[in-house]
């Protein structure tokens, strides 16, 4: 049910293939003692995300926590919990890294999705389409991720995708590949490994 790998940095991260209909991840969420009441109003397919974030905030810890948001959105962990952690989803796929020390940002999006192509000139900049061809799919969903998932580790939605953030050279390695980014001052570190049909990419600042 839950994949849990480590990532460069001390990162966790935990994926969750959403097969489950809504009352079964529910019921697991009661089963667990984790609140989900308050989820029974939501569209079914905003419910069956927010339970599988519960479950795998659950499963991290060992014990129930409440999630928050901050002003961007981002989500934050109230009380006891890890200092840093980062969601995403994708229509199949739920996915929650978690970090005492670092800031960090986590994305995910199917290998196969081909319209990051169509809209390349939107999020690389100049740099970028020398060496990333245009009609290399891994290379542009890599690179998609990669910069999402810098743009939640910044916390700040409203970052220039193409200039904002820089991608220095790289080559999609069916092992895992790693990237760096620069966004202003800081250098990101980039991991993105190939999980359950979809890239998965963490992004953690580079300290030294």
């Amino acid at each position: 049910m839950v994949k849990e790998m480590t990532y460069p940095g001390g990162t966790r991260v935990l994926v969750w293939r959403l097969e489950e209909e809504a009352p079964r991840l529910v019921a697991l969420c009661r089963e667990a003692g984790i609140v989900a009441d308050d989820l029974l109003d939501l569209p079914v397919k905003r419910l069956r995300e927010k339970a599988a974030e519960r479950l795998l905030l659950h499963h991290a810890l060992g014990h129930t926590v409440t999630l928050q948001h901050d002003g961007q959105g981002a989500p934050m962990v109230e009380g006891e919990g890890p200092a840093n952690i980062s969601i995403t989803h994708t229509p199949v796929l739920v996915a929650l890294a978690v970090n005492d020390s670092h800031v960090i940002g986590l994305d995910a999006e199917q290998t196969d999705r081909r319209q990051v192509i169509k809209v390349r000139s939107k999020f690389l900049n100049a740099a970028e389409q020398q060496f990333i061809a245009p009609g290399d799919l891994a290379a542009h969903v890599v690179a998609w991720t990669a910069k999402e998932a810098v743009i939640k580790a910044e916390r700040n939605s409203a970052i220039d995708w193409t200039d904002g953030i820089c991608l220095e050279p790289f080559i999609p390695e069916t092992a895992g590949t790693t990237l760096v980014a620069r966004c202003g001052n800081r250098r990101y570190r980039l991991t993105c490994r190939a999980v359950e049909g979809h890239y998965l990419t963490v992004a953690v600042p580079v300290t030294a």
